[in-house]
């Protein structure tokens, strides 16, 4: 039964679009599914100053009385837009072989139907919790800032909290990642548990020349020439950090510059990422950046400045959440795949992650562990995304099963 509703629950909120320029009808919609449910429901409007959205909501329900383990489900309800290329209609979420097909099926509805079920099945066997279990589903994940989770930090105090477990999909966010258990790269299958994240840094780098008509290149300094010699000297960059995480690299992410015009152009302007990895910070990079464009010898003038943020808080920021009795009961609750052969099999892949995402603030902000585990799928931020069926279900089962453990017999087994 249960999980048929959580199939049902999940195509209903593949139903709702639910980017930044959709409504709020996703954040009303898990609200009234929760009450519904018998669940005490909160919610948190967040105003953003930064970009005309409309009026969004947190959405906060709480089970227990606070005396005992605290642990929290996190998920961003909103996606990216729609976008062209779809086959499967976006909404509609068909299913077929086994996938579920729809915008944000993966990243994240697929989570958030995890959690809130999750929090419906503990509410429903667990009146007296002992304890504390918090579901937050937030806006804004997908826009800039993470604003949703920002005001959440803000007006909740997680200090003391055992763990978060944020349901993103993380086989997905786990592809081509580091794997701390193992130090290296290896395929990650699932289930799969992250710890940790790599951070970034944007800047945005100005390229000054001098204009001069294009029949006479040579009297002018042509700054799309300069800009280019600039980006491949930058993606050539690439170095392994020894220190647990990923790679240091370089991403351009845009490029202005120059007109139709037959003239030398004056000006370009690259915008860059740069992964941050553990111990380093913008500092450092923006001194990395700066001798690396030294090194060219240019004739252009180049400026190199961090991008705007509203603030340092709401950056991502480099984590690896080690140790904790609920983090290391988690991991050993997680039935994951063994890795290599002879001792290695014996030892557990736990992933770091290059993406970056909510799971950074909460990393950084917080003194409470961070576990990223949820469904795996395909094409997030791209045409066709899908998520697992039986992922879905299974996810769910093993989360269910772990707050079962934690707030009946306890971890300990006492």
């Amino acid at each position: 039964m249960e999980e048929e509703d959580l199939i049902r629950l999940l195509k209903k909120l593949i139903g709702i679009p639910s980017s930044v320029n959709d409504g709020p009808e996703i954040y009303d919609f898990s609200a009234e599914y929760l009450e519904k449910k018998g669940l005490e429901v909160t919610t948190q409007t967040l105003k953003n100053p930064y970009i005309q959205y409309n009026d969004f909501n947190n959405i906060y329900a709480r089970i227990g009385n606070g005396k005992g383990p605290k642990i929290m489900l996190n998920c961003h309800l909103d996606t990216v837009g729609k976008g062209e290329g779809w086959f499967f209609d976006p909404y509609d979420a068909e299913e077929k072989e086994g996938n579920i097909f729809g915008l944000g099926a993966a990243d994240m509805k697929a989570g958030c139907a995890v959690a809130m079920m999750a929090m419906v099945h503990m509410g429903r066997k667990f009146r007296d919790l002992n304890g504390e279990l918090f579901f937050s589903g937030v806006f804004g994940e997908e826009a800039p800032y993470s604003l949703g989770t920002d005001t959440l930090l803000k007006e909740h105090d997680l200090d003391d909290f055992d763990l978060i477990i944020v349901t993103e999909p993380s086989p997905v966010v786990a592809i081509n990642d580091y794997c701390i258990t193992h130090r290296r790269l290896h395929k990650a299958k699932y289930p799969v548990v992250i710890t940790g994240a790599e951070g970034r840094v944007l800047f945005e780098i100005d390229v000054h020349g001098k204009s001069s008509h294009a029949s006479h290149p040579s009297m002018g300094i042509n700054a799309l020439h300069a800009a280019s010699q600039i980006i491949t000297e930058l993606t050539r960059f690439d170095i392994y950090s020894s220190i647990k995480m990923g790679r240091g690299h370089y991403c351009v992410i845009n490029m202005e510059g120059g007109s139709q015009n037959f003239t030398v152009p004056s000006f370009c302007r690259i915008h860059v990422n740069r992964q941050l990895t553990m111990g380093e910070t913008e500092e450092m990079v923006t001194r990395e950046i700066d001798s690396i464009i030294r090194s060219l010898n240019l004739k252009s003038k180049v400026v190199v400045r961090k991008r705007y943020s509203p603030g340092t808080e709401i950056e991502y920021r480099p984590y690896i959440s080690e140790g904790g009795k609920y983090l290391d009961a988690f991991i050993d609750h997680i039935p994951i795949r063994p890795y290599g052969k002879g001792k290695e099999r014996k030892k557990k892949c736990i992933f770091t992650t290059s993406s970056v995402g909510d799971f950074n603030l909460f990393g950084t902000r917080t003194k409470a562990p961070v576990a990223i585990f949820g469904p795996g799928g395909a094409n997030i931020h791209s045409p066709n995304e899908f998520v697992y069926r039986d992922q879905t279900i299974r996810t769910f089962e093993l989360i269910v099963r772990f707050l079962e453990r934690v707030y009946g017999e306890g971890v300990d087994g006492k």
